[in-house]
């Protein structure tokens, strides 16, 4: 059980309809409804031309959430995505499936599951530590729950990257996904002049109603896409409410989150 306080000191959302900070900002403080608006191909202006045109969608993604975030120069990082880049997937196994057997250096490259921690280590030229993980539908509170334990222990900023795209058409029966979102959060166990909120988290093994969206529209992008499950607690932040936000977890368990504003 983790019952220690951390604090927020930066969030981030980027969905359809949620691309940039102040559109997300009025979805989830619950002036204006979400709208499934597609989003651009987010080419990352902090990359080389040569990395940023070797990125896939799920790279992107990942680096487009970050933007916003003001973050300083020894944060760790943990990247959670349930599947990774399945676009890269599928075209291997399409490659793999033809007579020449012959699979693009790119995408090899891009296959692996950190791949977006290789980019963003060029693009923000970092050269601190990170962790990219997966945990089927309970990703973003298994990156939550690694975030907020590496910040505890190392007593250091922790930024997390959760992530999911959708899924392209000939795996889209094996895994599917309504919407592409990504979730990012900065956490600390200092106060500081941006601090958003506090959080505290603990396992539970009580099973009580997963938190739904406050802005109902989102609901939609929350059932959407593992990664989507995390919206509740960011609605809780940026609306700064006193709450309790319970999330799924591991094993029938469930992450109860407390979250105080500051």
């Amino acid at each position: 059980m983790l019952n220690r306080k951390v604090y927020v000191n930066g969030v981030s959302v980027v969905a359809p309809g949620m691309e940039e900070p102040n559109e997300s900002q009025r979805v989830l403080n619950g002036d204006a409804d979400w709208s499934p608006i597609e989003l651009s191909r987010m080419i990352p202006s902090a990359l080389p031309a040569n990395e940023a045109r070797r990125t896939t969608t799920v790279i992107r993604l990942a680096l487009k959430v970050i933007e916003s975030i003001e973050y300083g120069p020894n944060i760790s990082v943990v990247f959670a995505s349930s599947e990774g880049d399945l676009d890269i997937t599928d075209k291997i196994c399409k490659a793999l499936a033809t007579e020449e057997k012959m699979v693009s250096p790119t995408l090899f490259h891009n296959s692996v599951h950190n791949a977006p921690a290789g980019y963003f280590s060029i693009a923000a030229d970092m050269k601190t530590p990170s962790i990219s993980l997966s945990a089927g539908d309970n990703t973003f509170s298994a990156g939550l729950i690694e975030a907020v334990t590496q910040v505890l222990i190392e007593d250091n900023d922790v930024l997390l990257v959760a992530y999911d795209n959708v899924t392209p058409e000939d795996l889209d029966d094996f895994r599917h996904f309504d919407y592409p979102i990504g979730i990012a959060l900065l956490l600390s166990t200092t106060k500081q002049s941006n601090t958003i909120g506090s959080i505290d988290i603990s396992v539970e093994s009580e099973k009580v109603n997963v938190t739904q969206c406050f802005n109902n529209s989102l609901e939609a992008v929350r059932v959407g896409n593992p990664i989507g499950l995390g919206l509740p607690l960011i609605e809780a932040l940026v609306r700064r409410v006193d709450t309790r936000i319970t999330l799924p977890y591991l094993n029938q368990n469930q992450i109860l989150v407390k979250v105080n504003y500051v």
